[in-house]
């Protein structure tokens, strides 16, 4: 058997239980491979605390550190743990002595990252209730999981699955460097029966690391006490709504089809199975029939419930409130999670005040979150940000080299701006191009030239007029395999080639990685509504867009939103020559202004290939601070959106019906962007009206730009 250090996490909220805690600890003492160390996590209890810290000897007792609940819990544990192994263990669960050996023998295998066990009832009185029925002769029901336990339907030898189940399960620790820790959106809080937090991780694992397995192993077991409140009809209701609340959430974090590939199967087979066994049993006369098809609808219907209410009213929560300023200026801030004051001082403006902060809170180098603060009396007041240590890179990742290509037209010192701060980042193999688009003069800008190679930089000259030309040419010109392109009014922040080669290095699949952009500036009215109408600060969370992961989006592959900033993204060389680079026809300096970046996601999603955003790269955007540009900038977007879509269906004219199919879809999601105002905000609700409007007009006139376009002498992609 492999080797390993192992660590075992037994969180506890209520002295109700403590002869269960006390059973659970016992357990894990017990084994034939000792931990290394035994962790008890109590949640928000001191009296339970100080009674774990004076009566379990050699076991380490602390407090959640994190928010209240499971989830909680389970993270300020990661933050101690030192096992090579973590494993999980509910307060009310008894480990069978050879438990974490054959936890451990699952990892013979490298690519195995987490591994899980079985959970056998131990239900009150010794007997099974009628209400959650079970084959005859079998150890397990198809309600059992209602209870925390193994249900049929599972597999009954080692096998690969989507989960594990939290009372019983364990993780490599680079498991959580790879996808991170629990979301303390999720998980049981106190008595409250929501779940699914084990679930959103494990499929944020695979996602992050494709390649992974996790193991179903059902030789390690524990016996999990099943309490007579447990088996009453008002606890299945709640149980079955609080999973469906929970899967709804699930499936906005990581996608409907990966929250939902086991449930379906489960439903289709195992319960319509148990259906007909209990209405066959009450056939012959067997009143314990009638008790299992009650508890089998009962259970069901109430997760479908619960499931369509999740759909139709959960949105992410984000800590701390987070008002809906929109009008007025806002201050940015970062802050780190673990040393942040509890009050964030702002400071005073000329005219006016700050009404909001928007700040990012970042852990080393990983992102916690974006939040939107009020601003009360020139502070802000910062929710709790504590949290265990965040993921970090892998010790074997080699950085490969990079090559930077900004292009830029009319805004030379903000280039020289971004490609100082590409060098400033702190990567160590850095190639650094600036592509001059359009020169007053065929040899170039002497300027800019003398300030990009004062730099280090390489200056490139590109006559022809558009910003896909000059990225083509830039890509041309570039000596790496990985190339980052930059817009000009773009500037990474320290560690951000570092974020984006650690996504290529993890998956050799990933064809472009996007990363989180915020604004550098929102303090005029035109910086604030692009921020609310176009910006990014709300891609918070690591995502992996393809076929797979992205079919239960009816917009995807046209889902603008979901790919993250092209105009700061980072391409692999060989699949954008593939793809035949930036169309011409389409961007910036063209008559349709925009369009280019949705065009190349469009075309590499046809292709089947993935794009990776992730948040732990940010750069800043300076956003346009006038008004009138700000409506010429949306009315560009229309135009460039109905220009590529032109283009697409010019190439693939199978594409019409695929986009006339989402039309409808696209409007709804389109009108719901706008954000929600304060009834005081009256000039910012009208001004809002007015670009939406202004991207509506120019959705009609993408088609004649597209003929200008080609009119101008642009070939077009190929």
């Amino acid at each position: 058997m492999t080797s390993f250090d192992t660590s075992v996490v037994i969180c506890a909220y209520t002295e109700r239980r403590w002869a269960d805690l006390a059973a659970a600890v016992a357990s894990a003492r017990g084994q034939s491979v000792p931990p290394r160390e035994i962790i008890v996590v109590v949640d928000h209890n001191p009296e339970l605390e100080r009674r774990a810290a004076a009566e379990f000897d050699g076991v380490t007792v602390v407090p959640n550190a994190g928010r209240r609940g499971l989830s909680g819990a389970r993270n300020t544990a990661l933050g101690i743990a030192k096992g090579d192994v973590i494993a999980f263990l509910d307060d009310d669960a008894e480990a069978a002595p050879d438990w974490l050996e054959q936890l451990l023998a699952g990892y013979r295998d490298r690519d195995v990252l987490a591994v899980g066990g079985s959970a056998r009832p131990r239900w009150p009185a010794g007997r099974r209730p009628a209400k959650l029925p079970a084959g005859r002769g079998s150890l397990t029901g198809e309600l059992d999981w209602v209870v925390g336990c193994t249900y049929t339907g599972q597999p009954t030898a080692e096998t690969p699955v989507r989960n594990l189940m939290g009372c019983n399960m364990s993780f490599r620790r680079e498991a959580f460097a790879l996808a991170g820790v629990f979301s303390e959106d999720l998980g049981r809080i106190g008595r409250t029966p929501l779940g699914c937090e084990e679930t959103e991780l494990c499929i944020r694992l695979r996602q992050a690391a494709p390649d992974a397995r996790i193991v179903f192993r059902p030789e390690a077991v524990v016996h999990h006490r099943v309490t007579p409140d447990r088996v009453t009809w008002a606890y299945l209701r709640r149980r079955g709504w609080g999973e469906g609340l929970s899967k709804a959430y699930v499936s906005r974090l990581v996608g409907r089809e990966a929250a939902l590939s086991t449930e379906r199967d489960y439903l289709s087979r195992a319960i319509p199975a148990a259906v007909v066994r209990e209405f066959g049993r009450l056939a012959v006369g067997r009143v314990s029939g009638a008790s299992g098809v009650l508890g089998l609808v009962t259970v069901v219907s109430s997760t479908a419930a619960g499931y369509l209410r999740g759909k139709a009213q959960i949105r992410t929560p984000r800590p701390g409130p987070s008002p809906s300023l929109v009008h007025g200026p806002i201050h940015i801030a970062t802050v780190e999670a673990r040393t942040a004051p509890e009050v964030l001082p702002v400071p005073h403006r000329r005219v006016g005040h700050y009404r909001a902060a928007q700040v990012l809170v970042r852990d080393g180098d990983r992102t916690v979150d974006v939040l939107l603060l009020p601003v009360e009396h020139g502070v802000v007041r910062l929710p709790n940000l504590a949290a265990p240590p965040a993921p970090r890179r892998r010790p074997e990742f080699t950085r490969p080299p990079v090559s930077v290509v900004i292009p830029t037209a009319y805004r030379k010192r903000e280039a020289v701006a971004s490609a100082r701060a590409a060098l400033e980042a702190g990567y160590p193999d850095l190639e650094v191009i600036v592509v001059d688009n359009l020169p007053r003069l065929p040899e170039g800008d002497a300027w800019l030239r003398g300030e990009v190679e004062a730099l280090g930089a390489r200056y490139l000259v590109e006559p022809r007029k558009g910003v896909s030309t000059a990225r083509n040419t830039g890509a041309r010109a570039a000596s790496h395999d990985l190339i980052a392109f930059v817009d000009e009014n773009i500037t990474v922040e320290p560690g951000w080639f570092d974020a984006v080669a650690e996504e290529f290095a993890a998956d050799p699949a990933v064809a472009c990685v996007t990363s989180l952009v915020l604004p550098a500036s929102l303090e005029t009215d035109a910086e604030v509504l692009f921020e609310r109408l176009k910006g990014y600060s709300n891609s918070v969370r690591w995502q992996r867009i393809d076929r797979d992961t992205a079919r239960e989006d009816p917009l995807y592959p046209l889902s603008m939103a979901r790919y993250g900033p092209g105009s700061c993204a980072t391409w692999r060389r060989a699949v954008f020559e593939d793809l035949g680079g930036f169309d011409p026809l389409l961007g910036a300096g063209t008559p349709t202004m925009a369009g280019e970046d949705l065009d190349l996601f469009v075309r590499l999603a046809y292709a089947g290939g993935a794009v990776v955003h992730t948040p732990h790269a940010v750069a800043r955007h300076i956003h346009r601070a006038d008004w009138l540009e700000l409506r010429e900038r949306m009315r560009g977007y229309g135009v460039g959106l109905a220009a590529m879509l032109l283009l697409s269906v010019r190439r693939r004219p199978v594409t019409a019906f695929s986009i006339l199919r989402r039309v409808p879809r696209g409007a709804a999601r389109l009108a719901a962007r706008t954000p929600e105002l304060p009834l005081s905000d009256r000039a910012a609700r009208s001004r809002l009206r007015q670009l939406r409007r202004d991207e509506r007009l120019g959705l009609l006139g993408g088609a004649a730009a597209l003929v200008r376009a080609r009119g101008e002498g642009g070939s077009g992609h190929r």
